[in-house]
């Protein structure tokens, strides 16, 4: 028997990814050290820390001035402190009043309140936001959209109208990022949006559980 067949094999086949992935958050954790001015809860819902590394490294690469984030968190603070240093603005979505309140009051407190605001928009019957708290982001054109919210665990295609609803408001050039692709649900959301739009997506199921996506460039087939 091959050494990686049979119930060795899977084994193998079953860790190599989770370990990898630790690793990986282990690296993230150290490349984001510049940018951890104060403390944040890091809960199990949170991004992975490989996961921010990657949509930090989008926005400063690409020179992101203007990010929509669909969801507060520990992304939040980090990608506020980036946006802070480099001159640029973003909006976050938070469909939990509790937590929007604690998300503003602690960018002010860390000076980020002129870089970052906090948009509450309650969730509507079909598990998305009410479009008229989110309407007001359709303004001017998005360099990058960070799509880990709604919640989806509930409902597993509530992350789907991301695309469609912010599509018009998205640059040429605009970076489009779904978090949690190992769930089916955000899978088949990524599948969707690939079927029915120019974007196509990276899965970086190790390096962050995040998929990038990018409309090809003119003259490239997709």
């Amino acid at each position: 028997m091959h050494l990686m067949s049979g119930p060795v094999g899977r084994l193998a086949r079953r860790t190599v990814g989770p370990i990898a992935g630790h690793r990986m958050d282990v690296l993230a954790m150290q490349s984001l050290a510049p940018l951890s001015a104060d403390y944040v809860p890091w809960s199990p819902m949170a991004m992975r820390p490989s996961g921010i590394a990657g949509v930090l490294a989008e926005v400063y690469i690409h020179d992101v001035r203007h990010v929509v984030e669909l969801g507060g968190g520990v992304s939040t603070f980090y990608l506020a402190r980036l946006l802070h240093r480099r001159g640029g603005r973003m909006w976050t979505v938070e469909h939990d009043p509790r937590w929007a309140n604690l998300l503003r009051a602690a960018l002010d407190r860390e000076g980020l309140a002129g870089t970052a605001t906090v948009v509450h928009a309650p969730l509507a019957h079909d598990g998305w936001y009410d479009r008229r708290a989110i309407d007001l982001l359709l303004r001017e054109p998005i360099g990058l959209l960070l799509v880990d919210g709604p919640p989806a665990y509930e409902h597993p295609g509530a992350r789907y109208p991301a695309l469609p609803h912010f599509a018009e408001a998205l640059a040429p050039d605009a970076i489009v990022i779904l978090d949690d692709i190992a769930r089916r649900g955000e899978e088949r959301t990524v599948r969707q949006w690939e079927r029915e739009t120019p974007y196509r997506f990276e899965r970086r199921l190790v390096r962050g559980g995040i998929a990038v996506g990018r409309r090809p460039a003119a003259g490239v087939s997709s």
